[in-house]
């Protein structure tokens, strides 16, 4: 009997010629879905570690999650098939080029919203040692119209000139992703479902990042039409290695002061360019981060309160629970307590 996990199929939506990228990928060993669900891939046309996953939720509505750490540079081509692509990067940065138009960079912590006409030439370029997270959600004009119909004043202003019927020119719009994009992101990066559970997950998850990227879109061009001077390059760049930082360090993060110096600017603007970019204080960002690895300790470990707060930097255990409940409405003990039910 055949493998059931054929790839061709499952990248229709996602690549457009699902023969160029079965020759980059191979089913993996591990499948933690059905076969009529979705697929786990293993990068073979390069040297890289790590995985995909597409999964089909259903006609017209692909999500494909990204975990892999390029060993070397690569190339993987597509070709678009009218599908819209909400490409949430968590980690890592890439080299998109779609033909007749100049590349464009994906850094880490953004959205990118793109539409290419069909049988449109894409070719995106992978960085050695680059450790890759992401998200793409592929879905047909006529599934957002389908699910958000009563919302089309809401609707970013982009995405309604592909809606009210075909265009000719790619489209494409960007913004940094947001503290519930990223959670949602990185929760779909290590799902631990399988099966049944692992696709309404998947689905539960994806529709949340796809409503909160048309909001997301939405707010980034009304703060241009007041006259918002987005980010520069650069300022991006800024912030997103500020973040990693925060992110790879924050049992015990640098000070502001350390950030501003490993960024060359003072403090005052490193605050305001963060603040501007993520959407809350360095110091909440820090504090959010400190809570969730907490919460996380307190559901699969057995360490006392006492030890988990001393852990994300509490002298005192009663100075834990009382930031603790201000931040998830309810103490250590009972956050334990329903995890163990």
């Amino acid at each position: 009997m055949g493998n059931p996990y054929t790839i061709e199929p499952k990248l229709r939506l996602w690549s457009g010629r699902p023969d160029a990228l079965s020759r980059d990928y191979d089913p993996d060993l591990v499948q933690p879905w059905r076969p009529e669900y979705g697929l786990r891939l293993k990068p073979t046309a390069w040297a890289a570690e790590g995985f995909r996953e597409i999964t089909d939720i259903e006609d017209g509505f692909t999500v494909v999650i990204g975990d892999i750490t390029h060993l070397e540079d690569a190339l993987q081509r597509r070709t678009s098939q009218n599908a819209l692509n909400f490409h949430f990067r968590l980690l890592g940065s890439s080299s998109i080029e779609v033909e007749g138009e100049e590349p464009m960079t994906v850094h880490q912590q953004t959205l990118i919203l793109l539409l290419s006409p069909d049988g449109i030439a894409k070719t995106e370029r992978f960085f050695s040692g680059e450790h890759e997270q992401s998200v793409t959600i592929c879905c047909q004009p006529e599934f957002i119209l389908k699910r958000f119909h009563d919302s089309g004043d809401k609707m970013p202003k982009i995405l309604k000139t592909c809606l009210e019927g075909e265009t000719g020119q790619p489209i494409f719009a960007s913004t940094a992703l947001n503290v519930q994009m990223a959670s949602a992101v990185k929760a779909l990066v290590e799902n631990e479902f399988e099966h049944d559970f692992r696709r309404v997950f998947v689905e539960a998850k994806a529709l949340e990042l796809l409503l909160l990227s048309l909001v997301a879109l939405s707010e980034c061009e009304d703060r241009l039409e007041r006259g918002f001077v987005p980010l520069g390059q650069r300022d991006t760049e800024r912030v997103a290695i500020v973040r990693k930082s925060l992110d790879d360090h924050f049992l015990d993060p640098p000070s502001i002061t350390q950030l501003a110096r490993e960024v060359g600017v003072n403090e005052a603007k490193l605050m305001h360019l963060f603040k501007q970019q993520v959407g809350e204080t360095i110091f909440n960002y820090s504090q959010r981060l400190k809570m969730e690895h907490a919460k996380t300790l307190l559901e699969t470990t057995e360490e006392s309160i006492t030890e988990i707060a001393f852990e994300v930097g509490y002298e005192y255990s009663s100075n834990f629970t009382t930031a603790f409940r201000r931040h998830f409405g309810v103490t250590p003990k009972t956050a334990r307590q329903a995890a163990a039910r």
